[in-house]
């Protein structure tokens, strides 16, 4: 993680409090429990964030956002269906070894957000797991993927790159993206 003396002290904040979130849940986490790790009086943190819940936000929203972002750029490129989902790996495994604490945040503790963000939130999820879906089925109709449904096939994919947020400790980047591009797509082989 990066220092305070490198970046703002909000993002310094809203880095420890992913930390804190990923260690001990959304909700077993106190204002004072951040206020400590940062070196903050409780009271003083408040003039750098307005909320546990502006925190929550912050991370799931960032994570949100770079996800589209990253579906999006997949999504233009002229490359196979084959070849689009093995960029969705590595996008997975992009933002796993780049954020781990924010992402395994994202992934577990976004049923916290408050509203209207938690619906602006959802709203993003499913639109991302429709294109992850459309590229599946790009494969599928170009006659390189076999599978009968594409919404029990996204969810074994999804639930192998979410497993990956914490087998990141364990495993060297290359040798983790290998083995899961190669699994997923051998097992959606025609």
């Amino acid at each position: 993680m990066k220092t305070a003396s490198t970046i703002s002290k909000k993002q310094f904040i809203i880095n420890v409090a992913a930390d804190l979130f990923k260690e001990k849940g959304y909700s077993g986490t106190s204002i004072r429990d951040l206020a400590s790790k940062v070196g903050l009086e409780p009271s003083s943190i408040y003039s750098h964030i307005k909320s546990k819940e502006e925190l929550l936000s912050e991370i799931c929203m960032d994570c949100a956002g770079q996800f589209t972002q990253g579906i999006e750029k997949v999504l233009r490129l002229n490359i196979s269906a084959r070849k689009k989902l093995k960029a969705l790996i590595s996008l997975h495994l992009d933002m796993a070894f780049a954020n781990p604490a924010s992402v395994t945040v994202f992934n577990d503790e976004w049923r916290h957000l408050p509203e209207p963000i938690l619906e602006d939130f959802i709203l993003l999820r499913k639109e991302y797991e429709k294109k992850f879906r459309k590229i599946l089925n790009e494969g599928k109709d170009e006659g390189k993927f076999n599978f009968e449904n594409s919404e029990i096939v996204f969810n074994i994919i999804i639930k192998s790159l979410s497993w990956s947020y914490t087998a990141i400790k364990k495993y060297k980047r290359e040798d983790l993206e290998s083995e899961l591009s190669d699994f997923i797509l051998n097992a959606l082989n025609k």
